[in-house]
């Protein structure tokens, strides 16, 4: 695969393989300089903010092999998700995004993690969903509690919902304990505290948000109550579940 890169005149590096043979020629390789450029490279972005594209080759005491561009590393199992997995043999296979973190001298590996990627993706995916509160939402189960379900999303998100805001099928299913692990279940957003944790609901009529557009138009008057100072400004909550920020240049007064 390595030959389609090369051109008449392109300079290349190689990698000697022995020295002069009966007929003056050195053996070199190309495909092994080129891995070992790609090495040098991963070792060279351990805890710096580069991701690389990997394939999950094997399930091994710990963790995975996976492979970048020809160069094996390990992933301990620790680090492939957010979340608790179910089956690591399901990951076996998969193509992942990974930023490497370590280097191994006793294995002569580079350590990687999908985790560190995907903590990476959370502010955005944060932003995303305070702007798309309106907007259903398929999740993955990723565990039970007497209190309601957890579910993981957009990636990187892990957010609750509450058995109170379950639709009936599932509280049935919460009930009997029939719920799985992996299993695909639809929400909206509730609220996202000043603390980024999510709180979710599959029922419509118990999302604040829903009519928001309606309750707090633009440039209409309304109060609320501080509930958290910041060096920014201020959060005030409009209701249960609904709150917003008051940035500093906007205080009334100011000097």
């Amino acid at each position: 695969r390595y030959l389609d890169d090369i051109k008449q005149g392109s300079k290349i590096h190689i990698k000697i393989l022995n020295e002069k043979t009966d007929s003056n020629a050195i053996i070199a390789s190309y495909s092994d300089a080129i891995k070992g450029v790609k090495e040098c490279e991963i070792k060279d972005s351990i805890n710096k903010p580069i991701a690389y594209k990997a394939r999950v080759k094997s399930l091994i005491n710990g963790g995975f092999i996976v492979d970048i561009d020809g160069i094996e590393c390990f992933m301990p199992g620790s680090q492939v998700t957010m979340n608790k997995i179910d089956n690591f043999e399901d990951y076996v296979g998969k193509e992942i995004i990974v930023m490497p973190v370590n280097f191994s001298p006793e294995k002569g590996t580079v350590v990687v993690s999908s985790r560190s990627y995907l903590k990476t993706l959370i502010p955005s995916a944060i932003e995303y969903v305070k702007n798309n509160v309106k907007e259903k939402y398929t999740g993955i189960v990723t565990g039970t509690t007497k209190f309601g379900i957890f579910c993981e999303f957009n990636d990187c998100l892990t957010g609750l919902i509450h058995i109170s805001d379950l639709d009936k099928n599932w509280v049935e299913k919460h009930k009997t304990r029939n719920i799985k692990a992996n299993e695909q279940i639809e929400f909206y957003i509730k609220e996202v505290s000043q603390d980024d944790k999510i709180i979710l609901t599959q029922t419509p009529e118990n999302n604040p948000w829903s009519d928001i557009d309606e309750k707090y138009k633009v440039q209409s008057i309304t109060t609320g109550k501080v509930i958290a100072i910041k060096e920014y400004g201020a959060f005030v909550e409009l209701e249960k579940g609904i709150s917003g920020l008051l940035h500093f240049s906007e205080y009334a007064g100011k000097e």
